[in-house]
């Protein structure tokens, strides 16, 4: 696939920066959250990663799915340095044996194999496509045209398909959110060390909240049910609750003030406490409103440098291949 020249402040379609960008570190993002015909709740996750670190340019593809109701968590990881068994195409990015997500006429089919679960998903396009806070262009955190990414999102994406877990097929419906970013921004800095929110309300609106706790900066999007994106960088989200897992810190649990927006005030609570996945911490959250009634879920993405100074994303890390 030809690389594309990386402009943030001049995109092209969604279909265009879908694919490769000269130079750039950039992946292929869905979380989604599923539902069987009993009522329980599972979530999922892929990422498909193209890193560039000039002399190397490994593929890295990770996949996550989690049964809410055991708390079980299942995770692979494989790591490709010489782009052999992957694809990236204008329609389709793909390891074999493990993943595919594939841009259908009005879906993506979604792939997933691992040896505890598979799943196969037609996740429509719903309310379609949205640029992310000013015009698809994300400050991440640092000043300067080189620490940006571009970010655009499908955030309501109905979702129909098959599971099989424990050897038993099983019909599932639920919502997916997918995610295509990159940038040339610094990769290793603390500044840049994020924990991002995917808020998913019930009633079919949406907000994206990329925050930046090392740098007090942040940014995001509101989406409304009809389709209408508003650029939103004027919130408060502050944490209340600090875990420690594999020997790290990390938030799990937020209070979300967005004046003038919805119910303006929300609580953020992991419904089981998260996992790690390769370099970040991923957790699905309850969101509640001031009178604690459930109004959404929401997935949130955190950096280990947010609140540790000795981070665990070493380049030797990231290039580790692991499977549990």
């Amino acid at each position: 696939m030809k690389k594309i020249r990386y402009d943030a402040n001049n995109l092209k379609s969604f279909d265009i920066e879908w694919g490769i960008h000269k130079k750039c570190k950039e992946w292929w993002y869905a979380t989604g959250t599923l539902n069987d015909d009993d009522g329980n709740l599972y979530s999922y996750q892929f990422t498909f990663l193209n890193l560039n670190f000039g002399v190397v340019t490994p593929k890295v593809v990770m996949i996550a799915f989690t049964d809410l109701q055991s708390g079980r968590h299942h995770y692979l990881q494989k790591v490709n340095l010489l782009s052999s068994k992957v694809t990236i195409s204008d329609k389709r990015v793909a390891f074999e044996g493990v993943t595919s997500v594939e841009k259908k006429a009005d879906h993506m089919q979604i792939e997933l194999s691992h040896k505890d679960f598979k799943l196969s998903l037609k996740a429509q396009y719903g309310k379609g496509a949205f640029w992310h806070c000013d015009n698809g262009k994300l400050q991440m955190a640092l000043p300067g045209e080189k620490e940006t990414t571009l970010y655009y999102s499908y955030t309501n994406m109905p979702t129909t398909g098959s599971l099989t877990l424990n050897g038993k097929a099983i019909d599932v419906s639920g919502k997916t959110w997918f995610d295509k970013q990159g940038g040339t921004y610094s990769l290793t800095k603390t500044e840049t060390s994020w924990e991002w929110f995917s808020l998913r309300f019930y009633d079919d609106e949406e907000m994206m909240l990329f925050t930046f706790p090392q740098s007090n900066y942040q940014d995001g999007t509101y989406i409304t049910a009809d389709g209408q994106r508003e650029r939103l960088n004027n919130y408060e989200i502050k944490t209340t609750r600090i875990i420690e897992k594999i020997g790290m810190k990390w938030s799990s649990g937020w209070s979300l003030y967005v004046p003038g927006k919805k119910e303006a005030y929300y609580s953020i609570t992991p419904i089981v406490e998260g996992n790690m996945n390769f370099a970040y911490f991923e957790e699905l959250c309850w969101i509640k409103n001031a009178n604690g009634t459930t109004v959404g879920l929401c997935f949130v993405e955190l950096l280990g440098g947010v609140l540790n100074e000795k981070s665990n994303q070493s380049i030797s890390n990231l290039l580790k291949s692991i499977e549990y």
